[in-house]
């Protein structure tokens, strides 16, 4: 088994070659012969992701066409890990708005996660404006918001 194989195998579950075919919109011959020749195309690597909810930047470089340098994930990965607790910490309130740091250290998980699940819509703190328009928002900004509910028992 080629790398192809491997690879399509490990995102497409129970579906059938012809169904991937079907989803990301090609034929089942143009997908059978990049696998079997070990030559997806960047184009189908991405339609693949797309289809499955994968992450398209991951996909590539899982298959060889980006390399982690390539797509800024060496540098980010690092900086996650080199980063302290309290560095993570303050740059989490920052983003959500916190003023008082302290206050994260001292709370209780189920407060926490009760503050998460009570935020709808913050800005991109990488960017002074949020769209308004629902198209101009990413993706994962379209999709529903969920309830999660805290069990007080589960955290003594």
């Amino acid at each position: 088994m080629n790398n192809a194989m491997n690879w399509i195998d490990s995102i497409r579950g129970n579906d059938s070659h012809r169904e991937v075919a079907r989803k990301i919109g090609t034929t089942h011959s143009t997908l059978t012969r990049q696998v079997n020749q070990d030559q997806v195309t960047f184009e189908t690597v991405r339609a693949v992701a797309r289809a499955y909810g994968r992450p398209v930047v991951a996909e590539l470089i899982a298959t060889g066409h980006l390399t982690p340098e390539d797509a800024g994930a060496e540098g980010l990965e690092r900086a996650l890990q080199t980063a302290t607790d309290e560095q993570l910490v303050v740059e989490v309130g920052r983003r959500l708005n916190v003023t008082q740091i302290s206050g994260l250290w001292d709370a209780p998980i189920s407060e926490a996660v009760q503050t998460a699940a009570t935020v709808s819509h913050l800005a991109d703190h990488r960017r002074d404006e949020v769209p308004t328009n629902q198209e101009d928002l990413p993706a994962v900004a379209k999709t529903r918001s969920r309830t999660i509910e805290v069990n007080e028992e589960d955290y003594p």
